[in-house]
């Protein structure tokens, strides 16, 4: 039996910190769905979408805050109590680029959905689809291999992202001639992009945290 393996039988089976993550990964697959449908239904629609959506990141902030409630209560954590806070932390980061996105089509009173922007919320919602098996894959650890091929396809979501990034920012600046349209869609497109970075973020800590309990 190897060190990691040896600590990591010494340590609590406790479920409460997976459970949560668990949760705050979920909540991010359902709040990103609905902002990805919500943004096919138009620009008439956005005002009732930031309610919905806002709503999905008051509920990642209860996960989240539980976390840290948990954690201050714990002195043994099941994996490392750092990997948690950067899970935690990052998953929330997503839930606020998601929400601030949102917030943004109001206050910008966006009046059309560009279909980059429609192509890059489809690459969250993919993204946040992925996220999800690779944190329940923290309880046992016993799939590296499928793990690492799980962060891969988050990469090469976020390589698209990028991709999808540069090619809004070429279009914006092709023929401007709206500057302040073209402010509010440059702000727009990369908070977007933060989201799909975040969502990496993510994947990358979920690798670190297996290779050092494998």
């Amino acid at each position: 039996m190897s060190l990691n393996m040896l600590v990591r039988w010494l340590k609590p089976r406790e479920t409460v910190f997976f459970d949560l993550l668990e949760g705050s990964a979920a909540n991010l697959v359902a709040m990103s769905q609905h902002f990805s449908t919500g943004l096919r239904s138009g620009a008439e629609g956005i005002p009732i979408l930031r309610k919905e959506i806002k709503a999905f990141e008051h509920a990642g902030d209860g996960f989240t805050h539980r976390l840290l409630e948990h954690l201050d209560q714990t002195f043994i954590t099941p994996i490392e109590r750092e990997d948690i806070l950067a899970l935690a932390h990052a998953m929330d980061d997503v839930a606020d680029c998601i929400d601030a996105v949102a917030e943004r089509l109001v206050l910008y009173k966006i009046e059309e959905i560009l279909p980059l922007a429609q192509d890059m919320a489809d690459l969250l919602a993919q993204g946040t689809q992925g996220l999800l098996p690779l944190i329940t894959a923290l309880r046992s650890m016993k799939d590296p291999a499928g793990i690492r091929k799980g962060i891969h396809v988050l990469i090469s979501l976020e390589n698209q992202s990028d991709t999808l990034y540069h090619a809004a920012l070429a279009q914006l600046f092709e023929n401007p001639t709206d500057p302040v349209y073209l402010m509010k869609w440059k702000e727009i497109f990369g908070v977007m992009e933060d989201a799909m970075d975040r969502i990496e973020l993510v994947a990358k800590v979920v690798g670190s945290t297996v290779m050092r309990n494998a």
